[in-house]
């Protein structure tokens, strides 16, 4: 099982070269999974292209593998992926947005704006909710041609990549040598008295 993660952590690492951008078709499963350049790595970079392509057929043999997927199956499931993926990246650019905002009026202290704080409030349970509509809607469409036990091993995947990518995340941040924070939770850090 670590060398499992270790292994999941590698692939993480160059999963971080995976842009943004990448065309949707080239996209597979699973689907969930941060990406961005790695440092020092400009978007116009040559290498770029390959590092995608490199990493997209390495991600999809360890999801084939470990869900014991026929070629059809894979196919459906990287059409999924590739869907829930654009809705899950437009659904975490809603969430950043929302949160800067609450973040801006928190800082205002006593100037915040009563009323903006209160819809953002609204706003974060209808996000949560749009989030489990999406894996609900996901899982449907994944039964239609994925046995349940597949579809559990998907699930157990998606979220062994989060924590692996949370846990690189962490380290890079300075979160210290342990394997990240307790259940996935970012610390609070004292703010400095003003």
């Amino acid at each position: 099982m670590r060398l499992s993660l270790c292994f999941t952590a590698a692939a993480l690492l160059l999963g971080t070269a995976i842009a943004p951008a990448a065309a949707s078709a080239q996209r597979g499963p699973p689907s969930g999974v941060p990406t961005g350049l790695p440092r020092g790595m400009r978007p116009d970079d040559p290498r770029r292209d390959e590092l995608e392509r490199r990493f997209q057929r390495r991600l999809d043999t360890i999801v084939k593998a470990r869900l014991e997927l026929s070629d059809e199956q894979h196919g459906r499931l990287r059409e999924v992926a590739s869907r829930t993926e654009d809705a899950r990246r437009r659904l975490r650019r809603e969430e950043l947005a929302t949160r800067l905002a609450m973040r801006r009026e928190l800082l205002a202290g006593r100037n915040a704006n009563e009323v903006r704080v209160a819809e953002l409030l609204d706003a974060m349970p209808a996000l949560e909710r749009r989030r489990l509509d999406l894996v609900d809607q996901e899982q449907r469409e994944l039964a239609k041609f994925l046995s349940p036990v597949q579809r559990a091993r998907y699930l157990a995947l998606q979220d062994e990549l989060r924590r692996s990518m949370q846990e690189l995340q962490w380290r890079r941040l300075g979160g210290g040598d342990r394997a990240g924070p307790p259940d996935g939770a970012r610390p609070i850090r004292p703010r400095p008295p003003r």
